[in-house]
């Protein structure tokens, strides 16, 4: 039978279905019931990378033998069997693209496919999640709102940041939406709010500091900063806003106002120096303070104005004298000034210089009247107070490094140990360990240097004839410094004793010899010297201990520098940057104080003050050696690093003690609550939890009264007395140990159990 003629109108239809279909920006693919492709159109051509006579008629999962068993097989078929559509992504690796996929059945029981190439999209929406991810984590505060416009001059706020709802204590969900002025009060500045709008409406960025509001009512100072967002026609859509919480800063800047408001006051009443310079005939007359602060036998006949010119620093007179001139020949009725005067033994001070001018009728000016205050003391107190914040900033951090590091130092160390012992006769094995050995113990002592910086090792002060100990370590220190160099020792007759930790000192003072050997490379002299120190502002009754040299000497910027810890003038290799650092730590926690003079070509003399002992020097015996470094003790371990923890049980068991571990307090606490007994406490100091080793040890006691504890860190400041010493009866183990230190230590802290009867 014949078929039937198609009309014209049906040949034309299914030539622009068919135009429509080619000309499509998805890739299109019609597939029978037996997935054989029935039409594939241009675009789909080039994502399935093959021409459509190869694949018409074929069967999909033959020629796509990888698609099997993936989602686009499992959604084609329930489509097929269920009917309806389905849409999903999936990533297509041979085009190494992100493919979006709708699926039709069709009325004859095939598959209709729709595919669109999504990659850009998709890496947009990702790059999207990670700075949205990034600007959550940010302590800044991060705001989008929508850009201004006539209908709506206060858009509202469409994200924030974690930031936000932190430092503002308001949710995300109640500032949607909202303006950022929700947040003003009483002392927003109006004026600095306009004045940023009027930048945002010139299509600049802007930045200003205000003050909002929390939730909770309490004001906050915010330097905030807002950038247009600009669409790719140029329009802006959203203001993206970064503020930071600057209200300590406001603070400081607040009381340092205040400080400086007083000062000025009191200067005004109580100035140093007054003078008053009469400008017609160019004299000058000098109150007392000229006599008494600079040292100038002034009496009170005036002198040539050129007298006040010739006491100005060279380097200052030509800046000083311009700035007084531009003052007198104008218009202005105050100067002020600071710079550097001339004393009269020929050292600079530091003055501030204030005067105000007189007129007469016609403005020609014909009097000054002013102070001069010296401000020498003050602006070395800044300098000082600048240093000593960045070196407890430094010493904060280098402490916490140096008890992490102290940790690993112990799992290698007792490992180390352990191997050496079992490896003897095996000479290449045993080598291997004994290095690992002596490099941890190096690691230890670097370590320690770090804690000393950082006052927190654990100190044990007191009573020391300084004298005595200088003089005992005579011979070690001509050893260390060599022939070259001539050694002079001078204690001061009636020398006081110190309070200091003995050991630590001969550590410094060797410190200070070693490097003043290293400044004088041709030789030359190092002097040690003694002497008692009455009332010291800062220390009291003291013992100076100066170490001098005449060496190269030191500039102002290295001096600076010198206690900063890793800080070394020496080549590398040749100097930790440490020594001088560990110095400062260790003096300062003993509650003295480290001063230097120096100067290029002059030598170096580092000078420690350490505070006078009042009581005795103690006889010193030989401490009597545990007679058993083992023992059959029950002991309760608590650690939190698992490596450390697991190492010290084994060392523990290998030693005869019957172990119970805990990995924190809150741990520990319920196995004493259990009623188990034990014979010692042996515990980490610094744990997780909110709860410290000198905290479990006090509820321990309160379980199990006299029980013996005994604590281990590399970090020891919470059981250290206010004296920066251990607290009376203390029993602390130093991170990193030897074994044998671990099994002495256990014998004297059980040695400390209350005997029964007693």
């Amino acid at each position: 039978m014949a078929e039937p003629e198609r009309a014209p109108a049906d040949d034309a239809l299914a030539k622009h279905l068919r135009a429509s279909l080619e000309g499509m920006p998805d890739g299109f693919v019609l597939l029978d019931r037996d997935w054989r492709f029935l039409y594939v159109n241009e675009q789909a051509e080039r994502q399935l990378q093959r021409p459509r006579e190869a694949l018409l008629g074929k069967n999909m999962w033959e020629e796509f033998p990888e698609g099997v068993g993936t989602v686009a097989d499992i959604e084609y078929r329930r489509v097929l069997r269920e009917g309806g559509s389905t849409t999903f992504e999936l990533d297509y690796p041979p085009l190494n693209a992100r493919l979006e996929v709708r699926a039709f059945r069709t009325e004859s029981g095939g598959l209709a496919l729709y595919v669109r190439d999504i990659t850009r999209t998709h890496a947009t929406q990702e790059r999207a999640l990670l700075l949205q991810a990034a600007v959550a984590q940010l302590d800044d505060i991060v705001l989008i709102t929508e850009a201004a416009t006539p209908e709506s001059p206060t858009p509202g706020i469409v994200f924030v940041n974690a930031a936000f709802e932190r430092v503002t204590g308001y949710s995300a969900a109640e500032a949607q939406g909202r303006s950022p002025e929700f947040m003003r009060g009483p002392l927003t500045d109006v004026s600095v709010v306009e004045g940023m709008r009027d930048e945002l409406r010139a299509g600049r960025a802007a930045r200003g500091e205000m003050i909002y509001y929390a939730k909770d009512g309490r004001p906050i100072w915010i330097d905030m900063q807002l950038v247009p967002f600009r669409a790719p026609s140029g329009q802006a859509t959203h203001v993206v806003i970064v503020s930071r919480d600057i209200s300590e800063r406001k603070r400081s800047e607040q009381a340092l106002r205040e400080s400086n408001e007083r000062f000025r006051i009191i200067a005004q009443a109580t100035a140093d120096v007054v003078w008053d310079w009469n400008l017609v005939d160019d004299t000058i007359w000098w109150g007392d303070g000229m006599r008494t602060r600079f040292g100038y036998a002034y009496d009170n006949t005036p002198q040539i104005g050129e007298s006040w010119v010739q006491h100005i620093h060279p380097d200052d007179a030509e800046r000083v004298v311009g700035g007084i001139h531009a003052v007198i020949d104008g218009a202005g009725d105050v100067w002020t000034e600071e710079y550097r005067f001339l004393r009269a033994d020929g050292s600079a001070a530091q003055v501030t210089d204030r005067g105000f001018v007189i007129r007469d009728d016609k403005g020609r000016a014909v009097r000054m009247v002013g102070s001069m205050l010296d401000v020498t003391e003050q602006r070395e107190l800044e300098a000082q107070l600048r240093q000593s914040q960045r070196l407890e900033a430094v010493g904060q951090l280098t402490g916490g490094v140096a008890h992490d590091f102290n940790n690993l130092l112990t799992v290698i160390l007792s490992n180390a140990e352990l191997l050496e012992t079992r490896l003897v006769g095996q000479e290449h094995l045993h080598m291997l360990a004994e290095m690992t050995r002596v490099a941890a113990e190096r690691g230890a002592e670097l370590t320690s240097r770090l804690l000393a910086f950082s006052r927190r090792q654990a100190l044990e002060p007191k009573p020391t004839d300084v004298a005595a100990l200088v003089r005992g370590m005579e011979g070690l220190l001509r050893r260390a410094i060599g022939e070259q160099i001539e050694v002079r020792i001078a204690p001061a007759a009636g020398l006081w004793h110190a309070l200091i930790d003995k050991l630590q000192l001969e550590t410094a003072i060797l410190n200070l010899c070693i490097n003043a050997r290293d400044a004088m490379a041709d030789g030359g002299v190092l002097q040690i010297e003694m002497s008692n120190v009455a009332d010291d502002p800062e220390v009291g009754d003291c013992v100076l201990v100066s170490v001098g040299d005449t060496g190269a000497g030191m500039d102002e910027a290295t001096r600076a520098r010198v206690f900063e810890p890793f800080f070394t003038t020496k080549d590398v290799g040749k100097g930790s940057g440490l020594g001088l650092s560990m110095v400062y730590g260790f003096v300062t926690q003993s509650k003295g104080r480290i001063d230097i003079e120096t100067a290029l070509g002059e030598g170096t003399k580092v000078k420690l003050y350490l505070p006078r002992a009042h009581a005795a020097v103690a006889r010193e015996g030989v401490a009597p050696v545990a007679e058993a470094l083992s023992g059959d003790e029950r002991i309760l371990l608590v650690e939190d690093d698992d490596l450390v923890r697991v190492q010290v049980s084994s060392e523990l068991t290998e030693l005869g003690y019957r172990v119970v571990t805990a990995r924190n307090a809150m741990e520990a606490i319920a196995v004493l609550r259990a009623g188990e007994p034990f014979d010692l406490l042996f515990t980490d100091v610094v744990m997780p939890g909110g709860v410290n080793g000198r905290q479990l040890a006090d509820a321990a006691r309160k379980l199990m009264p006299g029980l013996p504890v005994l604590y281990t860190t590399g970090n020891p400041d919470i059981v250290m007395s206010e004296d920066g010493g251990l607290a009376l009866g203390t029993h602390l183990l130093r991170k990193p140990y030897r074994r044998r230190e671990l099994a002495t230590k256990l014998r004297e802290a059980l040695a400390s159990r209350p005997q029964n009867g007693a």
